[in-house]
């Protein structure tokens, strides 16, 4: 999601690929160790998110709320990110962006799942990403970044899934990603998840993997074993969404659940 870097730096890949049946990571045997099933009425809850608030990065559109049901909200057993066209505190448009932060910490082996309706339209940038807990002491991009899913609206029926971090060798911020052609991103669910094993990545959508990554020798500390948070949002605009279509606004990120497992001991 800090796609300054994507575009400031060298990008180690970033390559359309035909994805694989899913094998490996659907026989392991796993149990349910955190999840949010969204079956609430009005804000999160409060105990399993944070919210990020203001205008964040990215040179996005948007204003971050906190606490406000017209961005974030439980309704009919969805999590909804609305982004709206308004005057807010400055700013044009409001949306909103939680996470698990202080929270809950995804560590060692595990697969998390976020099922969801995308958004659509000129400008709209929703994520489901995860950072490494220990940003506030290593920064960005030595925490990390896994980006499990990215969609932008200048690239319609494509999703995007992209790896960041930082390589002492060369001192430098890299990625690699890759990206997928889907034409029912925004009238159909899908699952969209990560699986880590180890210091090995499986990113896939619903039951067939779309990228493989395994932490880079030269990449920074822990960074990709280390614990994670992870963060569901909606940008607007900005270094990689955009020019915003004047009529784009109202839009929804509809989020029926959060579930994360872990291997069975």
């Amino acid at each position: 999601m800090n796609k300054w870097s994507f575009y400031s730096v060298i990008l180690s890949a970033l390559v359309c690929v035909q994805a694989l049946p899913a094998q490996e990571f659907m026989t392991k045997n796993y149990k349910l160790g955190w999840a949010d099933e969204f079956n609430g009425k009005g804000l999160v809850d409060s105990e399993r998110w944070s919210y990020e608030v203001g205008k964040i990065r990215n040179q996005e559109a948007q204003y971050y709320t906190k606490d406000r049901v017209e961005n974030v909200r439980q309704e009919k057993g969805n999590l909804i990110i609305e982004t709206i066209k308004e005057s807010f505190l400055g700013s044009e448009y409001t949306s909103g962006s939680i996470n698990t932060k202080g929270k809950y910490s995804f560590t060692g082996d595990f697969r998390v799942e976020v099922r969801a309706i995308l958004p659509s339209g000129k400008g709209i940038w929703p994520a489901i990403w995860m950072m490494g807990t220990d940003i506030e002491k290593v920064g960005w991009p030595r925490c990390g970044e896994l980006d499990i899913m990215e969609f932008v609206g200048h690239t319609p029926d494509t999703v995007h899934f992209t790896m960041h971090w930082f390589d002492v060798p060369s001192d430098k911020k890299l990625s690699k990603g890759t990206r997928i052609p889907m034409t029912t991103l925004h009238d159909q669910y899908h699952i969209y998840g990560l699986e880590r094993v180890g210091d090995v990545i499986q990113v896939f959508v619903d039951k067939t993997i779309v990228m493989t990554f395994k932490k880079p020798e030269g990449s920074y500390g822990d960074s990709f074993v280390s614990p994670l948070y992870l963060l569901l949002n909606t940008a607007i605009g900005g270094a990689w969404g955009g020019e915003i279509g004047p009529s784009v606004c109202p839009q929804k990120f509809v989020i029926d659940y959060v579930r994360a497992y872990y291997p069975r001991k």
